[in-house]
């Protein structure tokens, strides 16, 4: 092949890299906003059930 082929064909699949990567960084995006919506109330519970324990068990050594 001619250089100057081969300079257009490395050119067009750095187009094509970027391309792929915003796809890749879009259907991740997406996955996260599922998954938070799936299990956003879940694990503020679980956040919530855990401070007050910690907030109970802080009371006792306080109260000591």
């Amino acid at each position: 092949m001619k250089p100057e082929i081969l300079g257009r064909m490395a050119r067009r699949e750095a187009g094509a890299s970027m391309t792929e990567y915003i796809i890749i960084v879009a259907l991740v995006a997406i996955f996260l906003i599922g998954a938070v919506g799936l299990f956003g109330d879940k694990v503020k519970s679980l956040f919530s059930t855990s401070t007050t324990k910690l907030n109970a068990v802080q009371s006792k050594m306080n109260s000591r």
